[in-house]
């Protein structure tokens, strides 16, 4: 016997809200919060009432994709999140942390374009690629 059979299970909402209430967990008044926050994923989740829960989440991702389209953004539509969906949602987070530590920005003095360039080299001269000014700096 099957217990999620039929129920709606996690989505993006979900896992909206359980994001949200992580910052909720300090304190005695917002655990309270965190914990209904919990109570809502839970109850989401195990709801047999998947047209409803498909609305809500319909809601939802309207109201995030018009804060997002004033960076020129969207989230894609999903109905249901699988676990194997979530690894690969972080992978441009990893990369971006990996492309820090490895890397640092600079702007060039003269022209303003943002160069890339190792960390850990010492002193270097950094040529500009595009007004080919020449400045030392250290990485």
């Amino acid at each position: 016997m099957n217990i999620l059979s039929g129920t709606y299970g996690f989505d993006l909402l979900s896992i909206f809200i359980l994001i949200i209430s992580l910052f909720f967990n300090f304190g005695k008044i917002p655990r309270l919060i965190s914990l209904i926050l919990w109570g809502i994923v839970v109850f989401r989740a195990f709801s047999k009432n998947t047209y409803k829960r498909s609305q809500e989440l319909s809601k939802f991702t309207t109201f995030i994709n018009n804060i997002l389209r004033k960076f020129n953004r969207q989230l894609p539509y999903m109905t249901n999140v699988s676990l194997e969906l979530i690894p690969p949602m972080f992978t441009r987070l990893k990369y971006t942390i990996n492309q820090k530590i490895q890397y640092k920005i600079v702007a060039c003095p003269n022209c303003g374009q943002k160069l890339r360039l190792p960390r850990r080299k010492g002193k270097i001269i950094a040529t500009c690629k595009r007004c080919h000014n020449e400045f030392r700096l250290r990485t």
